[in-house]
């Protein structure tokens, strides 16, 4: 699967290379692919991507030169001119997605990975949450936020979480989250989610802020 999407984010960023000196795309959605199992994701202008995981999901829209990629018919088309509209988001996780629902409990950004690592209920009701951190960067990170979106079992959104999955103690580097380290982010407490909806702890996560030293 990795080779195909590599394939096609090179495909699609030449094409967008070519045709952004005649259109002004947003800065974030360049195109959606169409893996061969069926999972959607998106390509971004900065060489990264994320899985389309929710029903009528769009984010910015996408200019008449921008490019949509569908790897089951090996067909490269331009998106057709459509007026702006505001974007719309629908609290529904996609079929696809609950059925590779693993794939969503990691999210990767400018070199850091956060991933879901463990959960308990505690005798309050209250859900917690564990996560593992790993760089790749050069840069030193002290605080980095986390969206946390929690889906029912059925798919609907129960709630969304944003906490500092990981922050720095104040002037001591060696708190910091460097490169080659992995780190596990302390527990967080989340309230209002019902036991009894989420035995198939679906959830997406989002790297929102990122904040580093050098």
């Amino acid at each position: 699967m990795h080779k195909t999407l590599l394939t096609y984010l090179a495909i699609t960023l030449m094409l967008f290379s070519v045709s952004a000196y005649s259109a002004e795309i947003p800065p974030e959605k360049v195109a959606i692919v169409t893996l061969e199992n069926g999972a959607k994701i998106q390509i971004n202008d900065d060489f990264t991507w994320e899985y389309v995981f929710l029903e009528n999901q769009t984010t910015n829209k996408l200019d008449a030169n921008a490019a949509t990629v569908t790897t089951s018919a090996a067909v490269v088309a331009t998106a057709e001119q459509s007026s702006v509209t505001s974007p719309v988001v629908a609290d529904t996780l996609t079929t696809s997605a609950m059925k590779q629902a693993t794939l969503l409990k990691s999210t990767a950004k400018n070199g850091v990975k956060v991933s879901y690592l463990n959960s308990q209920w505690d005798d309050k009701n209250r859900l917690g949450l564990t996560f593992e951190l790993s760089s790749n960067s050069p840069e030193h990170y002290v605080v980095i936020e986390l969206e946390i979106g929690l889906f029912s079992d059925s798919g609907s959104l129960i709630k969304k979480e944003t906490v500092k999955v990981w922050k720095a103690i104040f002037r001591m580097p060696e708190s910091y989250l460097r490169k080659g380290q992995i780190r596990e982010s302390r527990e967080f407490w989340i309230e209002g989610i019902d036991k009894q909806q989420w035995k198939k702890q679906l959830m997406t996560l989002k790297i929102t802020e990122m904040d580093s030293r050098m």
